[in-house]
Formats: C-alpha cells, structure tokens, sequence
C-alpha cells in the first residue's frame, strides 16, 4: 500500500489543516517538491506534494485557477501552503479553484518548515518501502516451503501451491497457463475463466520465446503476463492481476515463481519418463545448458550420486563439436555433452574423497581440449546449488589444463582468461615477428630479456651471444612490431603473448619451448 496525503495530515507534529475536504486525500504520495514558481510542472512529477509560501503567486481568482489547473495536469498529489510568511492565511481563491478542481489543499502553520514536512514524508516512504521488502521476503519463503511441501506429496500440486501464495501477495489472481493458454493451476479456483481474456497475448507472446512479456491495465485492474521455461523452451505462461500496479518487491515474488514453475515443469517432465527426483535436476541441467538428452540415455546415469558430483566445463578448439559429440568416456562415473560451439558441460562422480574420475585427465591430454574446469561438489537435488556449480566449472575452465575452482586463489592473471581467446589474440600480437624471418631468434631474445627484466647482460650470457647483440635484436624486434619496449603495458602484453603461446604449445603460434 502506498504512502497517502490522508497519512502525512494524521501526524500531529506537522499540525497540517486540510483546506479542502473531500478531495481525495486517499491518493499515493511519491515524494515533496517545493516552489516558489509561478508554473511549478517542469520540476515536478506525478504524485508529488507541491510546497509554496505564495511568495510570487498572484491571489487573483483566474490567476489561482490557472494555477490549480497546471498542478492537475502535472499529477501533483496536493498542495501544501505556508502561511505566516507572504500570507496570513491561504488565499480564499486558491481555496475555491483547489476545490472545484478536486485538489487537496493543506494549510501549513509558521512554526512547521517545509524541510519537516519532506522529513515526514521521506519517513513514511522508508518505512512503507521496508514493509513492501519485508512482505515480498515472507511471501517467498512462504511460496518456497508450500512448494517442498507439495513436492513431498505430489508433485503436481507445486505448481499450485506458488500460484496460491502469489495470487494471495498482490491481493488479485494468479494462473498457471500451458502453451496453448489451458488452464493448468488457478488461484483462486473462480479465476480460471480469466484465462480467455489473455487467449490473444498468450498467441502474441508465443512466437517469442522466453523474451516476451506483456502488461495489461484496466481502470481497476493490472495483469502481468510471462513466459515460463528453461534455454529457449516455453513451457507454459503465469498470468498475475492485482488491483495495484506490481512494485519491485511483488516483482521479485513473480519471479521466484516463474523460477519454481519451470524447475517444477521440468522435474514434472522427467518424472512422467520415470526418473527419479535427483535425476529429474540433472534433466533439467541437460535441457538448460543443451546437452542431448539422447546422449545421456546413451551413457547412463547409474553411477552418478546425486550428493556426490561436480559440474564440469571443457573447453575446446574451435570447429571440434563434432568429434566432442563422439568422445567415449566412461558412463558409470562422467556424463557430458555438447554446450556451444566451444564448450562441453557435464557432471562427473566424485569419490569419497572428493577425487574425479581419472577419464578428465585423458581428455585433458586430447588435441582438440583447450582446459578442464572442475566445480566444488554439488548436490543435484538443489537446482541453485547446480547452478552455482555450472558457474564455478566455466570460471575454473578459462584456463590451461584441468583446473578445480577451489584452485583460482593460486592461479596466476593469465589463466583466467579463456584459452581459445588468449590463442586468437597471441597469434595477432605476435603476428609480425611470426611472419618475419628473424622471427624464430628474435622471440627467444625476447622471452630470455623479459624473463632476466630487462637485463642486457644476463640475456647474453643465457643465450651465449654478445651483448650488442640482444641490443640489436631488441631494436629489431621494437621496430618489427611498431612498439617501444620502454613502455611497460608493452612488455606485460608481449610476456602475456609468449606465455599463452608456451602454454599451448607450438602449434598455435609457432614458438618453440
């Protein structure tokens, strides 16, 4: 519920006179806005309380109405007039033209500043803003303990048990809609024949995949529509109406239930093909990141506990999905898949222990595996601890070999960045050396001089050639690339180059260990 003029004129330490009952002090306050303006509008927005001591104002009857009429047409909630200073009390034209027009007028005693009154109501905004958040909170927990509820009894009834606690937060209806606009769930039961009013949206919204959403307002009404689905899958809608719009904090419970209804249509899909609960996540991790749900059938998942795995990320070369969709791993103990062009997700066991399989380390040692990123161990049955898993496998992946995500603190700058990119931009920043014939020689000058900082002597004397020749190599070099070796972002970008290139061998830029 929004912050009214009726509350600001209850607090007794204001001593506010309301001028003009009965014109609408029920109405929503935004914020205080003070002006000494003859024409306010351009520094105000809808739902403020506009302040004035009158100071310019003229008090004549057309001059007031003009004046009332321009605070209407901007959306001002009311005004509030100071008296004591310019005025001994509010000018009886202000007082008709407010009147006629519906706009409340409030009195303000000398003794208040205006500063107090943006004081009070700045209060009852925070306190009505914490409230929202506070309700918003327990109406998740709510939604998210009806759901585990429902779940341990039948897991058709989840679904319901979130559109009930939603309906019953905004105050209005909530309905769980398939593709085609059938009503699944409905809440309450007397709302399902809301469904053929949002037959055209749901028709509308369909094409667009998860991306669309609509909102429709009545005079008495508002009604959200939105998607509901994993990756690219609509699975059905959630229709919401409330008799207010939805604030940032009803928003937040809408989308823990779009969250919950998809999680539940997938876990719904799995059991109806005879899955566990526990394999029921790991489908629905499959459907999300785009591994083939052929592919796991292929492999089976007898040897995947659900308390005992990580997530895993592999990153490969450009242009090896392909042979990726044809790698033989062992599938009592690693499931993976396709992800992207770039990358396979999957899940692998882990011992008590907490060891993996031994197969990563043969992938690892594959041609076409750029780095392996290994999660902390996840539990299935929890899709956010899945998720949170998934992102530590890809964060752990952007480097070179395999890598656990417990590991990162020890990780150098360069093994963050993700192998195929640092490749790319390697074999462009070292592109005129590699195409020069000095090339071979003058990189390993440059990797010895880097590695001694800078030092003419020590190169020489690792390299075995004289002085005045690292000197003459390092200008070559320098003139070669188009860059002074003075500077010192050149040198880290050019020691970053011959790492990445060591790291992955000759192959992709053609520099020798």
């Amino acid at each position: 519920m929004a912050v009214t003029l009726e509350q600001v004129v209850r607090l007794a330490d204001l001593d506010l006179r309301v001028c003009t009952p009965g014109t609408g002090l029920g109405r929503p306050l935004r914020w205080v806005a003070v002006s000494e303006q003859s024409d306010p509008t351009p520094w105000i927005e809808p739902g403020d309380l506009v302040l004035t001591t009158g100071m310019t104002m003229e008090v004549g009857q057309q001059a007031c109405a003009d004046y009332v009429e321009r605070l209407v047409g901007a959306g001002a909630a009311g005004l509030g007039f100071g008296v004591g200073l310019h005025h001994d009390e509010v000018p009886p034209a202000l007082v008709a033209a407010a009147e006629a027009s519906g706009l409340p007028l409030l009195e303000i005693g000398r003794p208040v500043p205006f500063v107090a009154v943006s004081r009070a109501v700045s209060r009852l905004l925070a306190a009505e803003e914490y409230a929202e958040s506070g309700a918003s909170f327990e109406a998740q927990r709510r939604m998210i303990r009806a759901v585990l509820a429902a779940r341990g009894e039948d897991e058709g009834s989840a679904a319901e048990a979130a559109i009930s606690v939603l309906a019953r937060h905004v105050g209005g209806f909530a309905l769980h809609l398939g593709v085609g606009g059938d009503v699944l769930d409905a809440a309450p039961p007397s709302a399902a024949g809301r469904a053929s009013d949002l037959v055209g949206e749901v028709d509308r919204l369909r094409p667009r995949g998860l991306l669309g959403s609509a909102s429709l307002v009545t005079a008495d009404e508002h009604i959200v529509l939105v998607p509901i689905g994993v990756r690219d899958t609509v699975q059905g809608f959630l229709a919401v109406g409330s008799p207010r719009p939805l604030t940032t904090a009803d928003q937040a419970v809408l989308n823990l239930a779009v969250s919950l209804l998809s999680w539940q249509g997938m876990a719904l899909a799995s059991a109806r093909a005879g899955m566990g609960a526990w394999r029921g996540i790991l489908m629905q991790l499959i459907a999300i990141e785009g591994l083939s749900s052929e592919r796991a059938r292929q492999v089976g998942l007898t040897g995947l506990e659900p308390a005992r795995c990580v997530v895993i990320a592999v990153q490969v070369r450009p242009r090896s999905r392909a042979e990726v969709a044809r790698w033989s791993v062992d599938g009592e103990d690693l499931l993976l898949g396709v992800d992207s062009e770039t990358t396979a997700v999957g899940l692998a066991a882990v011992d008590d222990e907490g060891r993996v399989p031994a197969v990563l380390e043969h992938l690892a040692l594959r041609d076409e595996v750029l780095a392996i990123g290994i999660s902390d161990p996840a539990d299935l049955r929890d899709p956010t601890n899945v998720r949170q898993a998934l992102g530590q496998a890809r964060e752990a992946a952007r480097g070179v070999g395999v890598q656990r995500y417990a590991d990162l603190g020890s990780r150098s700058l360069g093994s963050l960045v993700d192998a195929a990119t640092a490749t790319a931009w390697a074999q462009a920043y070292l592109a005129p050396l590699l195409q020069s014939s000095e090339g071979a020689e003058l990189l390993g000058t440059l990797r010895a001089w880097l590695a001694h900082h800078g030092q003419v002597d020590a190169t020489a004397q690792e390299l075995g050639i004289h002085r005045h020749t690292v000197r003459h190599r390092i200008r070559r070099a320098e003139a070669i690339c188009g860059r002074s070796l003075e500077d010192a972002g050149v040198r880290a970008d050019l020691w970053f180059a011959l790492a990445a290139a060591e790291a992955l061998g000759a192959g992709s830029v053609g520099v020798r260990r």
